[in-house]
C-alpha cells in the first residue's frame, strides 16, 4: 500500500510538472511572433498616419487663423468702450485717477474700494449730554440731543439725532427712537461711524423693530434696504457693505442672495484700484485675463498721462464672442477653447481626451488667450486608420484570450484532478491503515485462541473482548463511510425529537470512554450551565458527530491533558462545546478541514491516524438539523470546537439531503 501511494504522488508531481513546462514553453513560442506582429502593425500605421497628419494640420491651423481673427475684432470693438458710449451687460468701465475711482456703470459694483467723500458727523457739540448719559441721567442726555437734534448744521443735526435714538432705544421707547433714525435718514452725503448716516440710520431702524418683535414692519423695511443696497443707493467700501448684509442675514434668518457678477466685478475694483495706489497697474499688459472668485475676466486697459482706463470682460460675454468666432469663422466644422497661459478654462469647450486638437498661443495670435480647436470631423479623418488599429489589437486580444483563456483553464483542470487524486489516493492509504489495525489484532487473537485449546476462561473472555471491540471498530469505520455516502447522495434520513442537550452529551461521552477506554486523555462533562437546554435532533446522528469531535479531541492532545465537554447557551440555539488542548489548527486549514478527505499538515508530519472524513460529516449532520460548526483554535494552544443546534421544543420527522 504504501508503495502504490508513493508511485502515485511521484506519477502526480510529474504531471504537475509537465503542464507547467508545457505553459511555458507555449508562452515562449507565442508571444515573440505576436509582439513582433503587433509592432509592425503601429509602426505602418503610424507612418499613414503621419502623411495625413500634416496634411490636416495645415488646413487646421488656417481655420484656427480665422476664429484668431474674429476674436481680435471682438476685442477691437470692446476697446471702443474707452472713449466712453454704453456699457453693455457683463462689461464694466473703470477709470483710475488720483483723486477717484469711477465706474461706469455704477451699478454694476456691490461696493467700491474709493467711496466718494462724505462730511462726517459731528459728536463733538454736546459733550454735556454724552457725559449725562454715561452717568445715568437718560432723560437730562435726551433733553440736550433733542435740543441739538433741531439744529442748522446738518453734521451735528445727524449727531444728536443718532445719540437721541440710541438713548430712546434704551429706554424702550420703540417708537420714538423710529422716529428720530426716520429723521436721520432723511440726512443724505453724511457719514457716521464710517459710513453713510442714512443707512445706519435705516440698518438701525430695523434693529429697534427686530428689538421690539415687529416683524410685518421689519420684514418691510428689510425688503426696502434690499432693494436700496442692490440699487447702489449708498456708495460704500467693502466693510460696509459687509456689515449691512451681515445686518439683512441675520434679520432674515438666512444668507443675502447676492448676484455674483456684481461681487466678482466689486473685488475686481479692490484689486484694481490697490495696484493702481502701488503704482503696477499701468506697467500691466494691455490684455490680460485675471481671476476672480474662480471665474475668468479679461482685462483690456488704457494708459493715459493722468488716468488709467480699464475695461472688465465677464466670462459670460467671452463665451459669447467664442461663440460668435466658431459661428462665422468654423461653419460648424470645429469647436473652439479658451484657456490661459497656465491651463485655466475661460470659455468654450474642453476638447476630449485623446481628440485631435491644434493650439495657438497668444503669442502666435495676439490674443490674451491660448485657442485650443477640436472637431468630431478631424477625428474621423482618421477613422480608416484607428479601425485598422482596433482591428489588428481586437485580433490579437482574441489570440491572447483564447490562448491566455485555455492554458489557465486546462491548468485549473489539471490542478483540481491533481488535487482530488491525491486526496483520494491518501483517503484510501488512510482508511487502508485503519482497517489494517484492528484486522491484525483480530488475527493474532485468532491464531492464539487456535493454538491453545485448553485457554483458561478468563483469558479466553479478554481475548474474546479483543475480538469483540474490534469487531465494533470495524464496524463503526464501516458504518461511517456507508452515512457520509448516504449523506452525501442526499439519501440520509433523521428523525428529530427533543433531546435534553446536557444529558446527552453525558450519555454520548460516558459510552466514548466505555468503548475506547480512558486512555491518554481523560474527559471532563460540564453541564452546570445547561439546565432544560433542549434541542430537536436525530440522536444516532449526534451522537456521531459529539463521537468525532470527541475522537478528534483526543487524537491531538497530549498524554494526560483533560479534554472538557460542556453544553451552554449560544445566540443561535444550544452549544455542546469539545474543548482540547492539543496542537491546534493553523489559521489558513480552518475552513478546509470540514471538506470530506482534507486533514491538517501537522496531523500528516506527525502521522496521526484518521480518515479525512469525521468533520466533514460533523459540519453536515450540523447544518441538516439547522446548525453548524464553529471553531477557533490557536497552534500548539489547543482547540474548541462548538456544535450549534437549534433549541426547537416540538418534535417532527423529516428527510434532509
Amino acid at each position: 500500500m504504501v508503495e502504490y501511494r508513493d508511485s502515485t504522488m511521484g506519477n502526480l508531481r510529474a504531471w504537475s510538472l509537465g503542464s507547467n513546462r508545457l505553459a511555458i514553453l507555449l508562452l515562449a513560442v507565442v508571444v515573440p511572433p505576436a509582439v513582433t506582429l503587433v509592432w509592425l502593425g503601429i509602426q505602418l500605421l503610424e507612418q499613414d498616419r503621419a502623411v495625413l497628419a500634416q496634411r490636416e494640420q495645415q488646413r487646421r491651423i488656417a481655420v484656427g487663423e480665422a476664429a484668431a481673427a474674429e476674436l481680435r475684432r471682438s476685442i477691437a470693438t470692446a476697446e471702443h468702450l474707452f472713449d466712453g458710449g454704453i456699457v453693455p451687460d457683463g462689461v464694466v468701465r473703470f477709470v483710475f485717477s488720483e483723486a477717484s475711482l469711477k465706474v461706469s456703470p455704477s451699478t454694476r459694483l456691490l461696493w467700491t474700494a474709493a467711496p466718494a467723500a462724505l462730511t462726517p458727523a459731528n459728536d463733538s457739540a454736546f459733550p454735556n449730554a454724552t457725559r449725562l448719559e454715561y452717568q445715568g441721567d437718560l432723560d437730562g442726555a435726551l433733553r440736550i440731543y433733542g435740543r441739538f437734534a433741531n439744529s442748522s448744521d446738518r453734521a451735528v443735526r445727524a449727531g444728536a439725532l443718532r445719540h437721541m435714538a440710541r438713548v430712546q432705544w434704551q429706554q424702550r421707547q420703540w417708537d420714538d427712537a423710529l422716529g428720530t433714525y426716520r429723521a436721520l435718514a432723511e440726512l443724505h452725503e453724511i457719514s457716521d461711524l464710517g459710513m453713510p448716516a442714512d443707512l445706519l440710520a435705516r440698518r438701525n431702524a430695523a434693529d429697534v423693530l427686530h428689538a421690539a418683535g415687529r416683524a410685518d414692519e421689519l420684514n418691510r423695511e428689510v425688503t426696502q434696504l434690499e432693494t436700496d443696497l442692490l440699487a447702489s443707493k449708498w456708495s460704500l467700501d467693502g466693510a460696509s457693505w459687509d456689515l449691512t448684509i451681515h445686518d439683512i442675514a441675520r434679520w432674515r434668518g438666512g444668507l443675502f442672495d447676492v448676484p455674483p457678477d456684481r461681487q466678482r466685478f466689486s473685488h475686481l475694483a479692490e484689486t484694481l484700484w490697490s495696484e493702481f495706489r502701488e503704482g503696477t497697474l499701468s506697467a500691466q499688459l494691455p490684455h490680460r485675463v485675471v481671476d476672480v472668485d474662480g471665474m475668468p475676466v479679461m482685462l483690456l486697459s488704457r494708459t493715459s498721462s493722468d488716468s488709467v482706463t480699464i475695461i472688465g470682460v465677464s466670462q459670460p460675454v467671452l463665451r459669447s464672442w467664442e461663440e460668435q468666432a466658431v459661428g462665422s469663422a468654423f461653419a460648424d466644422e470645429a469647436k473652439l477653447a479658451l484657456t490661459t497661459a497656465a491651463g485655466g478654462f475661460i470659455a468654450g469647450t474642453p476638447a476630449p481626451s485623446g481628440a485631435p486638437i491644434v493650439r495657438l498661443n497668444s503669442s502666435d495670435t495676439g490674443l490674451p488667450w491660448t485657442l485650443t480647436l477640436h472637431s468630431d470631423q478631424w477625428s474621423r479623418a482618421g477613422e480608416q486608420f484607428e479601425y485598422r488599429r482596433r482591428l489588428l489589437a481586437v485580433g490579437l486580444a482574441s489570440i491572447l484570450l483564447l490562448l491566455g483563456g485555455g492554458s489557465y483553464f486546462l491548468w485549473r483542470v489539471v490542478r483540481r484532478e491533481l488535487a482530488v487524486s491525491r486526496l483520494q489516493a491518501d483517503f484510501v492509504a488512510a482508511v487502508s491503515h485503519e482497517f489494517r489495525t484492528p484486522l491484525a489484532s483480530m488475527r493474532h487473537v485468532t491464531e492464539l485462541l487456535e493454538e491453545d485449546d485448553e485457554m483458561p476462561a478468563q483469558r479466553r473472555r479478554s481475548f474474546y473482548e479483543i475480538y469483540r471491540r474490534n469487531t465494533e471498530r470495524l464496524h463503526q469505520l464501516v458504518e461511517s463511510l456507508l452515512d457520509f455516502a448516504r449523506m452525501e447522495a442526499g439519501r440520509k434520513a433523521y428523525e428529530l425529537q427533543p433531546i435534553d442537550a446536557a444529558a446527552f452529551a453525558t450519555r454520548v461521552v460516558a459510552e466514548f470512554q466505555r468503548h475506547v477506554g480512558m486512555g491518554k486523555s481523560p474527559i471532563e462533562v460540564d453541564g452546570t450551565t445547561a439546565d432544560g437546554l433542549k434541542v430537536n435532533g436525530d440522536r444516532d446522528a449526534l451522537a456521531n458527530a459529539l463521537w468525532n469531535l470527541l475522537d478528534n479531541a483526543v487524537k491531538y492532545s497530549p498524554e494526560g491533558q483533560a479534554i472538557h465537554v460542556r453544553v451552554a447557551p449560544h445566540p443561535a440555539g444550544v452549544a455542546i462545546v469539545v474543548e482540547d488542548r492539543g496542537l491546534g489548527i493553523a489559521r489558513h486549514e480552518r475552513d478546509a478541514i470540514f471538506q470530506r478527505f482534507v486533514r491538517g499538515q501537522q496531523a500528516l508530519a506527525l502521522g496521526i491516524k484518521g480518515t479525512g472524513l469525521g468533520l466533514a460529516m460533523v459540519a453536515h449532520i450540523a447544518r441538516a438539523h439547522g446548525g453548524d460548526v464553529e471553531v477557533e483554535s490557536e497552534e500548539q494552544r489547543g482547540s474548541t470546537f462548538r456544535l450549534v443546534l437549534p433549541a426547537a421544543p416540538v418534535t417532527r420527522s423529516y428527510e434532509t439531503a
